[in-house]
C-alpha cells in the first residue's frame, strides 16, 4: 500500500546523505511539570542506549506521559523501546498516542527523527511536534475534505465523475460503465498504479487516464478491489474543480486548521523553524548489518520548485501535491484527526464532518470474498474497505492482535519509503491509537506478519498496545 509522491523521489541510490555543518540544538528543558499520576507512572529511562543507536524516552510532558498503571506503563514502554535501535530490524524512531474512553492515556516519543552521519550527538529526537511524511494516512485527510463537499451537495458519491472532471473518464475496456466517487474512495474503480502510482507534473489527469495501462482489463468498475494511489489523484483534482481552490490550500483551510493541526501537503508552507522539526524517513539499503540511509526529507530539505506552483492551474493535476501520501504532519496533530473520527466528526466542539458522514465512511463498501476472488488480496493485504478507511476484523487475516476475535479496528495504515504508521479506532467506541516509525531495515517481503497479513512492524505496535491497554 505504499503511496508514491509526485514531487519527492526516494534516495535509495545515495551512498551518504548530506552532512550538517554544525550541531543542531536540542531542547531538553521541561516546559510544564508533570502531575502526580505522571510522576508515579513514568519510566525513568531518559538516556537508555541501544548498540549502534542512542535514543531516549523524551523528558518533556508533551512528548511522554501515561495515565496507565505503573506495571502497564512499564510493559508498554519496554515493548516499544525494544523496537528502537540501529542494529538488525530495529528502527530509528517512533511515536505512539493512545486513547481510552475518549481520553488520552498514553503517549511516547522515542528515538530520533534525524540521524546525523557525522556525530551521533547531533541526532534530533522524535517529539510530539516533529513532522513526518505519513504516506497513505494522508488519504484520510484528503477524503475528509472531499466528504465536506459531498455534505454540501456539491458532489454526489454515485454520479459519474466525468461531470466534475470536465472530460469523460472511462475504463476503455468497459466504455459504458461510469466511474463514481464511491468507487474512487473505495479503490473499486478498476484503476491501477501503472505505469506510475502518480500523475507526472507535466501531464494532466485528462491525458494520463486516456492510456490503457492504468486500467484493469478483467474487472468491471465497482466489482473488484485493487488499491491504487491514482484514485486519490483524481479525487483531489475533482476537489479543486468543485471548490475552485488549489488542493493544498483547501485542505489547510477546511481540514487542518479546524482540527488545529500543524502540517501541510506543500513543503513551502513550512517556516524555517518548522523545517528544523522535520522527521527524515530512512531505510537500510545494504542489509540489517548496514547503516540507515535517508530516503525522504534529508538535510538539507529539498523544497518543490516554486515556478511549478506559480504556473499550476487548479483542476488539471492535483497529484503534484501527492494527495495520496504526501501530507507532512505531527503525531500530536494526527491525534486530533483520531479524536474527530472517534467523536463522529466533532473536534473540540467544532463539527468537521457530520456524524452520518463518518458512519458512512466507516461502512464497508467492499469485502473480500475468497469464493469470488473479488480483490487483489495477495498484494494489497486488505480484507475490507469503506470510504478511505480500512477495516481490520479480529477474526480475519488482518486481525490487529492474536487471540482477540473480539477486537476490531477501523482506520488507515501508511507504508512508504521506510515510513510505517497507522491511525485506528474501535468502531462504536472512543478507544483508539496511532503509531508511526520513520524507518525499517529489511524489505517488505522479509517482514511478513507472525499472526496476520499485516507487516510485522504493524503487528509489533498493535499487539503491544492492545494487549496492555485493552486486555480481555
Amino acid at each position: 500500500m505504499p503511496a508514491a509522491s509526485a514531487t519527492v523521489k526516494p534516495a535509495a541510490e545515495k551512498t551518504a546523505p548530506p552532512r550538517p555543518t554544525a550541531p543542531p540544538a536540542v531542547a531538553t528543558k521541561e516546559t510544564k511539570k508533570p502531575d502526580a499520576t505522571d510522576k508515579a507512572n513514568r519510566a525513568k529511562t531518559k538516556s537508555a542506549v541501544t548498540a549502534g543507536h542512542p535514543f531516549r524516552i523524551q523528558d518533556k510532558e508533551e512528548n511522554y506521559k501515561s495515565r496507565l498503571s505503573k506495571s502497564v506503563t512499564q510493559r508498554l514502554d519496554a515493548a516499544l523501546s525494544d523496537m528502537i535501535g540501529g542494529t538488525g530490524e530495529k528502527v530509528p524512531g517512533l511515536a505512539v498516542i493512545v486513547f481510552k474512553d475518549g481520553k488520552e492515556v498514553y503517549r511516547n516519543m522515542m528515538g530520533n527523527r534525524f540521524l546525523s552521519p557525522r556525530n551521533k550527538n547531533w541526532n534530533l529526537p522524535v517529539t510530539s511536534d516533529s513532522f513526518f511524511r505519513v504516506a497513505s494516512i494522508s488519504k484520510m485527510f484528503t477524503a475528509t475534505g472531499y466528504m465536506q463537499l459531498v455534505e454540501q451537495g456539491k458532489i454526489d458519491l454515485d454520479e459519474d465523475v466525468s461531470r466534475y472532471l470536465g472530460f469523460t473518464l472511462r475504463n476503455p475496456n468497459y466504455p459504458n460503465k461510469a466511474i463514481t466517487s464511491r468507487m474512487l474512495l473505495s479503490h473499486t474503480s478498476s484503476i491501477r498504479d501503472y505505469p506510475t502510482p502518480y500523475v507526472p507534473f507535466k501531464s494532466s489527469v485528462q491525458s494520463f487516464f486516456k492510456t490503457e495501462n492504468c486500467w484493469t482489463k478483467s474487472s468491471v468498475p465497482g466489482a473488484y478491489f485493487s488499491y491504487s494511489n491514482l484514485n486519490f489523484v483524481l479525487l483531489a483534482t475533482i476537489l479543486e474543480r468543485i471548490s475552485g481552490q488549489r488542493f493544498d490550500k483547501y485542505i489547510t483551510k477546511n481540514v487542518l486548521k479546524p482540527l488545529d493541526c500543524k502540517g501541510s501537503f506543500n513543503l513551502r508552507d513550512f517556516s524555517s523553524s518548522d523545517l528544523q522539526k522535520m522527521g527524515t524517513i530512512y531505510r537500510k539499503t545494504k542489509g540489517e548489518s548496514g547503516r540507515y540511509y535517508a530516503q525522504i526529507d534529508d538535510r538539507p530539505i529539498e523544497l518543490p520548485d516554486a515556478s511549478r506552483l506559480a504556473s499550476y492551474r487548479p483542476g488539471t493535476n492535483a497529484g503534484i501535491f501527492s494527495p495520496q501520501g504526501g501530507l507532512r504532519i505531527t503525531p500530536e496533530s494526527l491525534s486530533h484527526l483520531l479524536q474527530m473520527m472517534m467523536n463522529r466528526g466533532n473536534y473540540n466542539g467544532k463539527q468537521i464532518l457530520k456524524s452520518d458522514t463518518v458512519k458512512l465512511m466507516e461502512t464497508q463498501v467492499w469485502k473480500y470474498d475468497p469464493a469470488r476472488r473479488n480483490g487483489d488480496f495477495e498484494n494489497d493485504s486488505i480484507e475490507s474497505y469503506g470510504l478511505a478507511l480500512q477495516y481490520f476484523s479480529g477474526t480475519g487475516a488482518t486481525r490487529p492482535a492474536p487471540n482477540r476475535p473480539d477486537f476490531h479496528l477501523i482506520g488507515h495504515l501508511g507504508e512508504a519509503y521506510g515510513f510505517i504508521g497507522g491511525v485506528m479506532w474501535q468502531p462504536g467506541t472512543k478507544n483508539g491509537f496511532l503509531f508511526l516509525q520513520n524507518g525499517f531495515a529489511t524489505p517488505y517481503k522479509q517482514n511478513k506478519g507472525r499472526y496476520s497479513k499485516n507487516f510485522r512492524w504493524e503487528e509489533n505496535f498493535m499487539k503491544a498496545i492492545i494487549e496492555n491497554v485493552f486486555p480481555n
